[in-house]
């Protein structure tokens, strides 16, 4: 995967986040489409790529559901975080990829909550309190979507490795 498709596909998944994400809720939870393929893209296709989609998905984000008072770029620095994170841990997750995506979603997702949580409270009033609740019913919920788009992104990884020829539409 280039960077130009990553930044294709991280814009379309802040789309969807921005669509359908903020309409449709699991367990009582917001789903964080964008945060669920970065994780998902760092496993499988590595650390830069995941930065590609950090970037430009969070970008993508705070253009599609802007919040007033709060600075553009924000949801890039939650984002670069959690691809910092499943960078680190790297190692221990690409052995089984499939497992490794929900395991590190399901423990990012509490960690990019309240790193989301303390940004907008150091630049906006107080903002409603984060319950332990709250964060594990937003774990478990991103794990079961991660249980369910992981596989797309193992799927195009491997027919990227088992192509012999240059042209990847025959």
């Amino acid at each position: 995967m280039g960077p130009a498709f990553a930044a294709v596909c991280a814009g379309i998944a802040a789309l969807l986040e921005a669509t359908l994400g903020s309409r449709y809720h699991i367990l009582d939870s917001q789903l964080q489409i964008a945060l669920i393929f970065v994780v998902a893209t760092t496993i499988v296709y590595g650390f830069s790529e995941g930065m590609t989609w950090a970037f430009v998905g969070g970008l993508c984000l705070d253009f599609f559901i802007p919040v007033p008072n709060r600075p553009l770029g924000s949801t890039v620095f939650e984002l670069l975080i959690v691809v910092a994170l499943v960078a680190a841990a790297e190692p221990l997750l690409s052995r089984r990829r499939y497992p490794g995506v929900i395991a590190a979603v399901a423990i990012v997702t509490p960690i990019f909550l309240v790193v989301s949580n303390v940004t907008s409270g150091l630049i906006n009033p107080p903002s409603p309190h984060l319950g332990l609740r709250d964060l594990v019913l937003a774990a478990i919920a991103n794990a079961i979507v991660a249980a369910f788009l992981s596989p797309l992104v193992i799927a195009v990884k491997q027919r990227s490795e088992k192509r012999d020829r240059l042209i990847w539409w025959r």
